[in-house]
């Protein structure tokens, strides 16, 4: 199970970050179990949110996250997307 480290529900978004919107999207998207855990600053790897823990392994920021779960569950979140719209993307 991943765990989705993030600041929590504020101002009536899931999520105030951008970021920890964009990643709870693409776990979605991908189809992985998941759940959302409140952190900080003090237990993060890279000492800001967000991050995931897959199996053990600590995987900070938005885009090194997307690049962990496509490569470790063998996922293309653009597989459906034209050359143009990737580029676009």
């Amino acid at each position: 199970m991943i765990t989705l480290y993030a600041f929590g529900p504020m101002w009536g978004l899931p999520d105030p970050s951008p970021f920890v919107m964009k990643t709870g999207v693409q776990l979605k998207l991908a189809g992985l179990p998941f759940v959302t855990e409140r952190g900080g600053p003090a237990t993060a790897p890279k000492g800001k949110l967000l991050f995931i823990l897959d199996d053990g392994e600590l995987v900070a920021d938005s885009t090194f996250i997307r690049d962990h779960l496509e490569r470790k569950y063998g996922l293309d979140l653009d597989a459906d997307l034209t050359a143009v719209q990737r580029a676009q993307a």
